[in-house]
This record gives structure tokens, C-alpha cells and sequence, in this order.
């Protein structure tokens, strides 16, 4: 996996980037994960930030790739991450 550096989330970062597709890690202030999802990151990104979905994400890394690829690399992720932990990331298990 090709992550892009952390960036600060905020709107400010977020309306930088692309809005193409990708997959995406919220971290919290340790830059620990607590959701990965997927789709056109910038809307994505932008969306959590006005629902408030992830209040404890601070950063946010990309990795883009063809709108087919995004969803399996989500579920490839999601499955590291529970046999990693026991669970999925924090945000993941509460929103289904």
C-alpha cells in the first residue's frame, strides 16, 4: 500500500485535495486508526467533517486508485485491521 503522508484534518486540508477515488485512514491524535473508507476521497473526507461522524480524527492519509480497486483495498484493510485487533477501527463498528 502507497499511503501519502498525514495531513492535518480540517476543511481547510481537505478542499486541497483531488476529489478522485480512493481509499482513506482517519487517525487520532497519535495518528492511530479509527475509520478507513472509500470513494471520491475530497467528498468523502468533507462529508465526515460536516456530519462530525469521526470526532476524535485529527489526520488523514490517501491512497488513490481506480473506482473498482477502492472498495476491495477498504475491505482488505478492514480485515487486517480486526484480525490485527479483535475489532474493527473505532468509527468502522459504529457505523456499520
Amino acid at each position: 500500500m502507497a499511503w501519502s503522508s498525514w495531513y492535518s484534518y480540517n476543511s481547510d486540508m481537505v478542499k486541497l485535495d483531488l476529489d478522485n477515488f480512493g481509499v482513506y485512514e482517519l487517525g487520532d491524535s497519535n495518528k492511530d486508526t479509527v475509520y478507513y473508507g472509500s470513494g471520491k476521497v475530497k467528498t468523502r473526507l468533507q462529508d465526515h467533517l460536516n456530519k462530525r461522524e469521526c470526532p476524535l480524527a485529527r489526520y488523514y492519509r490517501i491512497e488513490y486508485c481506480s473506482e473498482t480497486e477502492c472498495r476491495a483495498k477498504e475491505q482488505s484493510l478492514l480485515g487486517a485491521y480486526k484480525r490485527a485487533h479483535g475489532k474493527l477501527p473505532m468509527y468502522n463498528e459504529r457505523m456499520g
